[in-house]
């Protein structure tokens, strides 16, 4: 089921059931940003940010969980803007942080600040601030990394390291091998390299990946659950909610955004 509504998600959030949605995946746009939808001043996305996420925790189920992406930015050369991280501050204050995880696109172009001149490098990392409960679901046999080895003659004795950390290397080779994958790291490796289905295809120029769209979709739902997107763009969230037989909720304010998203579909 795929539902696309062309408004504003502060005035539509509140017109969903409580604890109806099994999770939400979004990139939101950031302040402060030239942008063919608007710009908005720091303060003013984050009251608007604020009063969203309040709406997330009302609408998710207690086994649900909302990831949304964000990058900081620059108020000039040398000097970064701080909403990104006071958001993030709040937002584990007023809710929780499930775990830190990063998205790393290895792909990035440089930018003007990466210029000689400047000699500052090319910002290629984003949050994905995820929150929610602590035992919320997720299921990691659904992302696991493909293995290099099926078999190995690593030793099974206890080794300790100098950190203090202590292993058995054996066993942890010999469990991933049970389990046709390695265990993943919180550092996202995923190139933004063309694709037909990514947002930019259809003249989005901020949008997210499909391919950690569907990284995530699949990792905190299973088939036939609800995924929310209250800033969808042109939905590409909603086509991997569809390819992955997840139902979808798709909220877009830009008309332009919202009319592209159903001719996807």
């Amino acid at each position: 089921m795929i539902e696309l509504y062309n408004e504003d998600c502060l005035a539509h959030l509140p017109k969903i059931k409580d604890a109806s949605i099994d999770a939400i995946f979004t990139d939101p746009p950031y302040p402060e940003i030239n942008r063919e939808y608007g710009k908005m001043a720091s303060d003013e996305w984050m009251m608007m940010m604020q009063t969203a996420v309040k709406e997330f925790r009302r609408v998710l189920k207690p086994t649900g969980s909302a990831v949304i992406i964000l990058q900081p930015n620059s108020m000039k050369l040398g000097m970064m803007r701080s909403w990104y991280w006071d958001f993030m501050s709040w937002a584990i204050k007023e809710w929780n942080l499930i775990q830190d995880v990063w998205w790393f696109n290895p792909a990035a172009q440089p930018t003007r600040h990466a210029n000689r001149v400047y000699g500052l490098m090319r910002p290629s990392v984003k949050a994905c601030i995820w929150l929610g409960e602590p035992n919320c679901y997720r299921n990691q046999d659904e992302v696991l990394l493909p293995l290099k080895i099926k078999k190995h003659n690593k030793s099974n004795d206890l080794v300790y390291r100098p950190s203090g950390h202590h292993m058995r290397a054996a066993r942890c080779l010999n469990t991933a091998i049970e389990r046709g994958g390695a265990t993943p790291f919180n550092l996202l490796q995923i190139p933004n390299t063309y694709d037909k289905r990514c947002a930019g295809s259809f003249g989005h120029g901020a949008g997210t990946p499909y391919r950690l769209t569907e990284w995530w979709v699949k990792y905190i739902t299973k088939p036939g659950e609800t995924v929310l997107d209250p800033f969808s763009g042109v939905a590409t969230t909603g086509l991997v909610c569809r390819d992955l037989g997840r139902s979808y909720i798709g909220i877009e304010k830009f008309e332009k955004y919202h009319e592209v998203a159903k001719s996807r579909f």
